[in-house]
């Protein structure tokens, strides 16, 4: 993302800002789950993503045998009841204390073809992965090697649940009852026509939204847009069809065409969609033989049902019903077409099937889980206090952190970060980049930061071989040079009746790269004169000038 002008020999990088959204509230648990088949190719992204970045951020793993508070995996995972944190403390950019209680958390995660989506406490939404459709919630010509860090997705607030297909399309509800999708070409937009919606369940060919008043609607799921074609552009309006026979709805889930629902009194129905234009899905009808159900899910064509005593069951296409490791009292469940995720009442997570680490039984340095989701190459798990943890394929950072074994394997759970909000000068930046917390500093994207903030950001190289020599930073009467792999810089200050003072100044680390933008510790930013404080258990980093 960088273009080189060789009479100055100095590279700028583009900039993407988004603007300020309304204000956000708390959201509600989730009670409904995605389908995770997924119809995308391997093979496609090869020759479509970047050059390898030079620096690598800290692994956040389970220590000693049991992970740190929070979980969760690639489907949707959520939390109806968290206690939130007491106390909040505030700290100057330095290495932040590990102990911080934090503030915000995650409240549903889903885990998709090699990426993950999260819903924060505060009704934000982030994402962390592959972008090759847009599946992030961004355009879809923005490509990582890997995410060092969570990106917020811009145009999205106030949102109560999330939902993901797998294969790049996702959807979202707001706490007004709107609901929006994104991915498949697409950046976040509204869906017209959905305007009481408590949940949404994202398919591999459908998705549906369970309403406020317990009937559900569902829709096909849009062509992906052609690269090169605007996400912009006028589009058809999705076709909505209202699922007769359904009232009293509390979760849905989906099987390809096959369509589930889970009523308040236990009971399960059933209907067909259709994958006809023009036609509808056939009426809703309950499944015999089946009560006392507080939760359902499906693998493949298979429906996999939880009863009210903690038992799970297999029901195959001709309705025949079999136990499943009857020998767990389980909570809660997720599944894809290849292996199967329970949380039992203990709050241990077991994986049974094709999993994402080739091991059966019970997933190691996890414990108090509340919520799991299975995504396709990768796993994740929630913990009752909110924290993420994800294993598995780890080749985008999909699981929250870097890869710990060779092939870009995570085989122990690691701890996904929790995404820092940039405020400068007390508006929101919203970036395609994320704020990189590492184990020395935290790193920020340097070119949205200046252009917020009106300061001028250059990259200077060499005559000969085009290499970087150096870089400066200019703001007001103070110009900053740092060089590569340096961890000091030096202001000069400019005053128009005095000479120019030049003072030396240690950083914790130096300029790095993060997701494919240049990224400068948070210490540089004071030498602009600027006051930055990073409220970690807020997750927030506030930029302003000195008062």
């Amino acid at each position: 993302m960088f273009s080189n002008h060789s009479a100055n020999h100095v590279t700028t990088e583009q900039t993407y800002l988004y603007s300020h959204l309304k204000p956000l509230s708390r959201p509600k648990g989730k009670l409904f789950r995605r389908c995770a088949k997924v119809g995308l190719s391997a093979g496609i992204v090869t020759g479509m993503i970047l050059s390898t970045l030079s620096s690598v951020s800290p692994t956040y793993a389970a220590n000693g045998g049991q992970a740190s508070p929070g979980s969760v995996s690639d489907h949707t995972v959520s939390i109806s009841s968290i206690a939130a944190p007491s106390k909040t403390s505030t700290t100057s950019l330095s290495a932040s204390n590990s102990n911080t209680v934090q503030k915000f958390y995650y409240t549903e995660v889903e885990g998709g073809y090699y990426y993950t989506v999260a819903l924060r406490s505060d009704g934000s939404v982030w994402t962390w992965g592959r972008n090759l459709l847009g599946e992030l919630g961004i355009s879809d010509t923005i490509r990582y090697r890997h995410t060092s860090g969570p990106v917020r997705i811009p145009q999205l607030s106030d949102v109560t649940a999330i939902s993901t297909g797998g294969g790049g399309y996702s959807a979202a509800v707001q706490a007004d009852g709107t609901a929006w999708h994104w991915g498949a070409g697409r950046t976040p937009s509204q869906i017209t026509g959905i305007t009481s919606a408590a949940r949404v369940t994202v398919g591999s060919a459908t998705t549906l939204a369970l309403l406020q008043d317990g009937t559900v609607q569902s829709w096909p799921n849009p062509d992906p847009k052609l690269h090169g074609r605007s996400s912009t552009e006028a589009e058809s309006k999705l076709a909505l069809h209202p699922i007769a026979g359904l009232n009293n709805v509390v979760q849905t889930t989906l099987a390809g065409l096959d369509g589930y629902a889970l009523k308040k009194d236990g009971t399960v129905w059933s209907w067909k969609e259709t994958s006809e234009p023009g036609s509808k899905p056939s009426k809703a009808k309950m499944i015999k033989g089946l009560s006392g159900i507080s939760f359902i899910t499906t693998q493949g064509e298979e429906l996999l049902i939880l009863d009210s005593k903690g038992s799970v069951w297999r029901r195959n296409a001709q309705g025949k019903r079999t136990a499943y490791h009857h020998e767990l009292k389980v909570k809660k469940i997720d599944a894809n077409s290849n292996y199967v995720l329970l949380v039992t009442t203990r709050g241990e997570v077991y994986s049974y099937g094709k999993t994402v680490t080739g091991k059966q039984g019970k997933v190691t340095a996890l414990s108090n889980i509340a919520d799991v989701s299975a995504g396709y190459y990768h796993s994740l798990a929630l913990s009752s206090d909110g924290t993420v943890w994800g294993w598995g394929g780890d080749k985008y950072e999909e699981a929250g952190a870097p890869a710990t074994s060779d092939g870009g394997m995570v085989y122990t759970p690691v701890q996904a970060k929790l995404g820092i909000d940039i405020v400068v000068k007390g508006k929101l930046l919203q970036s395609i980049y994320s704020a990189v917390e590492t184990s020395d500093t935290l790193q920020l994207p340097i070119k949205d930061v200046v252009s917020a903030l009106g300061a001028q950001f250059q990259v200077h190289t060499a005559e000969a071989g085009g290499l970087v020599s150096h870089y400066t930073l200019k703001y007001k009467d103070r110009i900053i040079t740092i060089k590569p792999n340096e961890s000091r810089y030096t202001v000069t200050s400019i005053h128009s009746l005095e000479p120019q003072e030049k003072q030396v100044v240690q950083l914790q680390a130096p300029i790095g790269n993060y997701s494919g933008a240049t990224t400068v510790p948070y210490e540089i930013l004071q030498g602009l004169g600027l006051t930055v404080t990073w409220d970690r258990s807020a997750a927030k980093v506030t930029i302003n000038e000195v008062k």
